[in-house]
């Protein structure tokens, strides 16, 4: 059986890198003064920076059932027998449950991942997933791979304020107080698919600290780690801090710093700082 990846855009896959591994990617919208854009296609992540800085009303959507349609038809045409959708959390976006609808419909089989995570922790999982079914893995396969290196990754981030996460509903209510507190800046983890508090400090750079000491955490016992930066109009202080991971860990390799999707960075606000952990196999 020949089987196509498919990931969302959330999974912040760079247009070439998704190409490179034959992965489909089916685009969330940015939604900006009422008018709905594709992300990737209609807006950057540094567009939607400066319209939250602007105060310009700023929300996101997911993809349509057609959207996922079209994917799976391109697959299909393309010759896959087979196709894993590799979805963002199903608690953070209504985005797997439109690729549900689709596969319900679909003319060959199509399994759906949860990643129960977002940014390359599920980009992580659609290249390890596209490694499989280049490899001639199973339809069940190709889906096991992704459920696992999503399931074992992390993602940690600050921000400067929890004000974008509370207005999307991302956040409960425990969360969203701590934003209240004068000088606090929390520290964030997407765990059991939506986002927790995992700390909370006095300054930004005791934050970026934070996310050191969750990096070297996670790193612990990998036999192929994987890391990428992620930052929100925050691109300097994401190369900044790459390159303090390398310095900290000199036998794992390149830290990749990655634009984060423009939805994500509707929710997250400028100034993010984000940072995932994952286990790769080389060749993917």
């Amino acid at each position: 059986m020949t089987v196509a990846v498919i990931a969302d855009s959330a999974a912040s896959l760079s247009p070439g890198l998704a190409e490179s591994r034959r992965i489909g990617v089916v685009p969330l919208q940015v939604v900006v003064d009422g008018d709905a854009v594709e992300e990737g296609v209609g807006i950057s992540p540094d567009e939607v920076v400066a319209h939250l800085r602007a105060g310009d009303a700023t929300s996101t959507s997911q993809p349509t059932p057609a959207a996922f349609d079209a994917a799976i038809s391109a697959a299909v045409e393309a010759g896959a027998a087979g196709i894993v959708i590799v979805a963002m959390s199903r608690a953070l976006s209504g985005t797997c449950e439109a690729a549900e609808a689709a596969a319900a419909r679909a003319p060959v089989p199509v399994e759906v991942v949860d990643t129960r995570t977002v940014a390359m922790a599920a980009g992580y999982a659609a290249l390890a997933a596209a490694h499989e079914a280049r490899a001639g893995g199973s339809l069940e396969a190709v889906a096991a791979v992704a459920r696992d290196v999503a399931a074992g990754s992390r993602c940690v981030f600050t921000v400067e304020s929890l004000d974008h996460l509370r207005r999307g509903g991302r956040i409960g209510p425990a969360v969203a107080a701590v934003g209240r507190v004068l000088g606090i800046r929390p520290v964030l983890e997407v765990a059991d698919g939506e986002v927790a508090l995992v700390g909370r400090v006095r300054s930004a750079a005791r934050a970026r600290a934070a996310l050191h000491a969750a990096v070297d955490d996670a790193l612990a016992g990998r036999a192929h780690p994987v890391v990428t930066v992620h930052g929100v109009g925050a691109e300097e202080q994401a190369t900044e801090a790459a390159r303090e991971i390398e310095a900290r860990h000199p036998w794992l390799g390149p830290v990749a710093v990655a634009e984060v999707s423009a939805v994500l960075a509707v929710h997250a606000g400028p100034g993010t700082l984000a940072a995932v952990v994952a286990d790769l196999p080389p060749e993917a």
